[in-house]
């Protein structure tokens, strides 16, 4: 019995370690629409993701084996190629940056069907001869597909939105009037949270916060008490008629009670601290389902754990997603 279970071993570890090599390649199609002129014949393009060593985590075969995302032409060379596919006629000898900080698919499977998701968060900026930068335009979006068998179309959307994104700005000028250094460009995110009342001013205003954006612009939206100082007792907050009744934390994002912030997660309230130049908070945690997220989770636990690391409830040291206030798990408790 012994050896039997030790050949079952062996093999099922064969099996992961095989799959975990198995690859898809990703390619941008040939835009379906085209532009006549534009203003610009170059684009560069700097990955700044948190995970680069793939594009996602897909499923191949009967049996929906995991298969990392893996182009064989690099993402930056495909977006220079597109440049030229989407222009029909002439071009004036402007230069784009396309910085980017999210592009992750990833598949999940449900009971009777899959779910596709595709994240895409890319700023873009005019490169100016005197070496300075202009944004031009950002997207911040996530697609998601559902059916039986979604990888053909989660890839072709994928490649829609990329394209679409550049197309629909080839010939615009910025409108904003910064103008950055290519060190800055590298650290637009942080550039971005000095701008936001939560990120830069160290203190918080005390109330309900029933939104993520009403919590990072630091607009109260109810009055909120903690009863006789003892967190196990909760949160109350009036209600129409003035009544203080007791605060679901499923109800609201976050509560603020004499300067503390304490963020709603999974039914409970946990207390939410500052590191460096982000939020966290440790405790019971369920992901959203999303790409970025399946690709985190494959980091953490490996490939063939990706979907269920990213819906599972348990202990973590999680981060607040700066741009919309979604959870984001960084290492377990």
């Amino acid at each position: 019995m012994k050896r039997i279970f030790v050949f079952a071993l062996t093999i099922c570890l064969a099996g992961q370690t095989y799959a975990q090599k198995r690859t898809r390649d990703f390619l941008l199609m040939s835009p379906s629409e085209k532009v006549e002129t534009s203003l610009y014949n170059a684009i560069d393009v700097i990955d700044n993701r948190d995970f680069k060593e793939n594009l996602g985590i897909i499923q191949v075969g009967l049996l929906n084996s995991k298969a990392q995302v893996i182009p064989e032409i690099p993402l930056e060379k495909q977006i220079q190629q597109q440049l030229g596919f989407l222009v029909s006629g002439e071009k004036s000898d402007g230069a784009l940056t396309l910085v980017i900080q999210k592009f992750a698919v990833a598949e999940l499977t449900g009971a009777f069907s899959e779910s596709g998701f595709f994240d895409f968060r890319a700023s873009l900026f005019v490169k100016n001869k005197d070496k300075s930068y202009q944004r031009l335009a950002t997207i911040d979006t996530a697609h998601i597909n559902n059916g039986m068998d979604v990888t053909k179309g989660l890839l072709r959307h994928a490649s829609y939105i990329v394209s679409h994104f550049l197309k629909d700005n080839l010939g615009k000028s910025p409108t904003d009037t910064i103008r950055y250094s290519q060190s800055q460009v590298l650290d637009f995110e942080n550039i971005e949270k000095s701008k936001v009342t939560l990120y830069s001013n160290g203190i918080v205003n005390d109330g309900v916060y029933y939104d993520y954006l009403h919590f990072r612009d630091q607009l109260p939206q109810a009055n909120v008490s903690l009863l006789n100082n003892d967190l196990t007792k909760g949160f109350y907050s009036p209600d129409s008629n003035g009544k203080l009744k007791r605060l679901k934390a499923n109800r609201c994002y976050a509560v603020v009670v004499d300067g503390l912030a304490y963020i709603s997660s999974e039914g409970t309230f946990y207390p939410l601290y500052k590191n460096d130049k982000d939020y966290f908070f440790n405790g019971l945690s369920r992901t959203t389902a999303s790409a970025s997220n399946v690709i985190a989770a494959s980091v953490l636990f490996g490939a063939l754990g990706a979907a269920l690391a990213a819906n599972n409830t348990e202990y973590y040291v999680t981060k607040i997603d700066f741009y919309n206030g979604s959870f984001i798990k960084v290492s377990k408790l």
